[in-house]
């Protein structure tokens, strides 16, 4: 049945809590209590966001949820698309009901003309993918496989001095969201990351951003409870901001900091931006929010240039990530 983070009785409200919790168990299962899953409130805050719309439905037996989907479909660039988000608890996985749940995401799909599903698997260094064999069956195909790194905190003190900024650029750094003279210039970094980042196989189209759409991310953040730090490194000449990186820290777990999105232009690399900006942002997280144990970051595994700099600063691999894709004909 379908389940709604905005439901208001105290069932449906019960009811979104449990299919959230699926997805908890289903990553406590992979990783223990250090895994990745969202809370059900941040789950609640992101059903909001205008350029993603969402499905949720929420398998049960004997009344209790025991399986859950989480659709995306974005609405602003790649309609075609519908992200796919299954978890099933684990002492219920191999009876069948992922199957129940991925032939109701396809009947979704075509309710909503949605040709391309992708969907993401993960497991811990030194394990293997427990549900390839799943999606593969189901003919999804890898599309791109990541790297999950965590930094400890506090980094010693050599690595704490930022690289010497090659003249003409100067970093600045914000906690808890953006000034916002900085939206518009932001917004071209946002729609850079959707082309210059890799993205190995996935079709994805360029996004579209503004400064309104930038604001409505920070307004998410915010309504999540999540802080935030990001830094960002601004020609001098031209006043354009040409690089930024951003770190999220979730309310329920103030020991761990995300690594969200990383991005130089182009057309200014080569004047060791990246590093630079990375090692500001971790110090700027480590004195507003001195709790941060280690920082967690994803990065594609062909995206050497932002792997080097994060094996630079102490970086180590823990886990390991598939985006699984499959066209329906």
């Amino acid at each position: 049945m379908p389940v709604h983070g905005s439901d208001t009785d105290p069932e449906g409200m019960r009811r979104f809590d449990a299919w959230a919790q699926v997805f908890v168990a289903s990553a406590i299962a992979r990783f223990g209590q250090e895994h990745d899953a969202w809370a059900a409130d941040e789950l609640r805050a992101m059903e909001g966001n205008a350029a993603r719309g969402r499905r949720r439905f929420a398998w049960l037996h004997d009344g209790e949820v025991i399986g859950g989907l989480d659709l995306i479909l974005p609405s602003r660039e790649n309609t075609d698309l519908m992200e796919c988000h299954l978890a099933v608890l684990p002492s219920w996985w191999g009876h069948g009901v992922e199957d129940e749940l991925l032939s109701w995401a396809f009947e979704q799909a075509r309710v909503e003309g949605r040709t391309r599903l992708t969907a993401l698997t993960s497991w811990a260094e030194g394990q293997r993918d427990g549900e390839a064999a799943f999606w593969t069956r189901h003919g999804f195909t890898p599309a791109q496989f990541t790297l999950r790194s965590d930094l400890p905190l506090p980094m010693p003190p050599p690595m704490q001095v930022a690289p010497t900024l090659a003249p003409g650029y100067v970093l600045q750094s914000a906690v808890d969201g953006l000034p916002p003279d900085w939206h518009a210039d932001r917004a071209l970094l946002s729609a850079r990351m959707s082309t210059d980042a890799p993205m190995g196989e996935l079709a994805h189209e360029p996004e579209h951003w503004d400064a309104e759409r930038v604001a409505a991310e920070i307004a998410q953040v915010t309504a999540m409870g999540r802080r935030s730090v990001e830094t960002v490194a601004r020609h001098l000449e031209s006043g354009q901001l040409v690089g930024f990186t951003h770190i999220e820290v979730s309310a329920g777990t103030p020991h761990r900091a995300y690594q969200h999105d990383t991005l130089v232009l182009r057309e200014h690399r080569g004047h060791g931006l990246g590093l630079a900006l990375k090692v500001a942002n971790t110090v700027a997280l480590q004195e507003n929010l001195p709790a941060v144990r280690y920082v967690r970051t994803w990065n594609a595994v062909e995206n050497e240039p932002i792997l080097r700099v994060n094996r630079e600063l102490g970086y180590a691999v823990t886990a390991h990530l598939c985006e699984w894709q499959r066209i329906l004909r």
